[in-house]
């Protein structure tokens, strides 16, 4: 694998890796002409090379740049840095450089057990009013999950991750047309499932499965294995109340 390169726009020191996720992978960095951490966004090198997989992760930086939100992340800059391969050969890797955030990934905090009502309903508050903020901006997210949510030290809600929010106007960006699900199955709106046009109430349907979560500390149908099931599932099956469980 290429080696990250250390320095980023002759600004932005990339320093240790914090976090991965499925298109890339995010360090820890120091924006040496302000001073301050952050974090930065780096598009995995197996797929920089892909033009469509390059294509979204702008459209990401494009859209969560508009979110001006305490409850949203920051993005402060984006762009592409030239790099060479272990070949010598030079090759394009985007970045985003986003605002850090010192906390914990809300799904580390469910992994420690159910939360307090109280506090799983002033998470879900949180979640929701930078839902209301990104739909009034006419973006739905559409991957709203607990890891991309993050607390942080004093308590404050971080949505992040808008990698494949989609305009709310778009009703072509369905899952059949993309070819590939989009999204986290356990958190699918009954919509995106049957791979239908989606708007912001998926959003929605994702947050209360996500407060579920919260309250429980399992999701309405972890306990389904197959893929195509636990679609179904999100489609044809009631939960079991959480006071059940």
């Amino acid at each position: 694998m290429t080696e990250a390169p250390r320095l980023l726009a002759g600004r932005y020191q990339v320093g240790d890796l914090i976090g991965r996720g499925g298109m890339a992978e995010v360090h820890l960095g120091m924006d040496t002409r302000l001073g301050r951490r952050i974090a930065i966004k780096l598009l995995r090198p197996a797929l920089a090379t892909d033009a469509r997989f390059r294509l979204l992760f702008r459209e990401e930086a494009q859209k969560a740049a508009r979110m001006a939100h305490p409850t949203i992340v920051r993005v402060f800059d984006a762009g592409e840095e030239t790099i060479a391969d272990a070949d010598g050969h030079e090759r394009q890797l985007p970045y985003i450089v986003m605002e850090y955030v010192d906390g914990r990934l809300l799904r580390d905090i469910i992994a420690d057990g159910p939360l307090a009502p109280k506090e799983a309903v002033r998470i879900g508050a949180g979640i929701l009013t930078a839902l209301e903020y990104s739909h009034r901006a006419l973006l739905v997210h559409r991957d709203i999950k607990p890891g991309n949510v993050m607390i942080t030290q004093n308590g404050q809600v971080k949505v992040m991750d808008f990698g494949i929010a989609r305009a709310i106007s778009d009703n072509s960006a369905t899952v059949a047309e993309t070819g590939a699900i989009l999204g986290t199955a356990q958190y699918f709106s009954p919509e995106q499932a049957r791979g239908g046009p989606i708007d912001a109430r998926t959003d929605v349907y994702a947050a209360g499965v996500l407060l579920y979560s919260l309250l429980v500390g399992v999701g309405p149908f972890d306990h389904i294995r197959g893929q195509m099931e636990l679609l179904q599932a999100h489609v044809s099956l009631a939960p079991v109340p959480p006071s059940q469980r």
